[in-house]
């Protein structure tokens, strides 16, 4: 009898590890698919020679500012 529940208890723990394991890869290539799109999206512009992201303050001009100070031209 004790035998019998020591198989069930390692199958039991066998079929519990397979199924949290393809769950997990799941997530896993999700956010690997994720985080290869983030990379492909970066701008140059925030790369240095190397290919590293600067971690400087960078400058930048919004459309909506421009329009205003058009308007206010005017």
């Amino acid at each position: 009898m004790e035998i019998a529940l020591v198989v069930l208890t390692v199958v039991g723990a066998f079929l519990l590890g397979i199924v949290i394991s393809w769950l997990a890869k799941g997530y896993v290539e999700d956010y690997i698919e994720n985080a290869a799109y983030s990379k492909s999206i970066t701008h140059p512009e925030m790369l240095d020679e190397n290919g590293n992201l600067i971690h400087d303050e960078l400058i930048y001009i919004r459309k909506d500012i421009l329009e205003l100070e058009d308007e206010d031209e005017d």
